[in-house]
């Protein structure tokens, strides 16, 4: 005669699996959803990007953000944006660049950062255009702006140019000059 079979425990590992799942997923994914945005002290931040992430669309954006790069020449005035596709061709983002993630990530606290995307820059617009007049400054500027609830963007949404929006609805975030080119040591040759 066989024992009657009984129904198996959980293993200490399968608690501890779906501890660390309730912990580490479940409760941060609700808290970020329904109670509060913010960062935990404590949580990192690539957990911190997917609870994000798996709360996509809970709320409407109060308002839109955009990034841009303008230059202009040594002793102009005016500043014209730069069309960074060329420079930044992958946009998996739809109309956004590796370049506007990262100034999202940064905010306005990685300076070096922005420092060393701006040289990037300017190393790369010389090489691309080594026949036109390069740029003497280079800024990045937040702009943001609410969206239109009785007219959406029809089709394709592209910001708009920086020109059409008030200044009170931009922040310039850093001016970066293009290094100067090292100087020529002349060493004297010897006798």
């Amino acid at each position: 005669m066989t024992p009657p079979r009984t129904s198996p425990r959980p293993r200490w590992w399968d608690r501890l699996c779906v501890a660390a799942f309730l912990v580490l997923w479940l409760i941060p994914v609700f808290w970020h959803g329904a109670v509060s945005r913010r960062i935990w002290p404590t949580e990192p931040r690539f957990l911190h990007n997917c609870h994000d992430i798996a709360c996509l669309f809970t709320t409407r954006p109060t308002s839109w953000n955009a990034y841009y790069v303008q230059v202009r020449g040594p002793g102009r005035p005016d500043w014209q944006t730069l069309d960074t596709r060329e420079y930044f061709p992958m946009q998996p983002f739809g109309h956004r660049t590796r370049l506007h993630r990262f100034l999202i990530d940064w905010g306005s606290k990685n300076q070096r950062g922005r420092d060393e995307v701006a040289a990037f820059i300017f190393r790369r617009h010389h090489e691309l255009h080594p026949d036109r007049r390069q740029p003497g400054e280079l800024r990045f500027v937040w702009t943001w702006f609410a969206p239109l609830e009785d007219r959406p963007p029809p089709g394709r949404w592209d910001p708009p140019p920086v020109e059409q929006l008030p200044a009170n609805r931009m922040r310039i975030l850093s001016v970066h000059r293009p290094e100067a080119p090292p100087r020529p040591t002349h060493r004297p040759e010897a006798p």
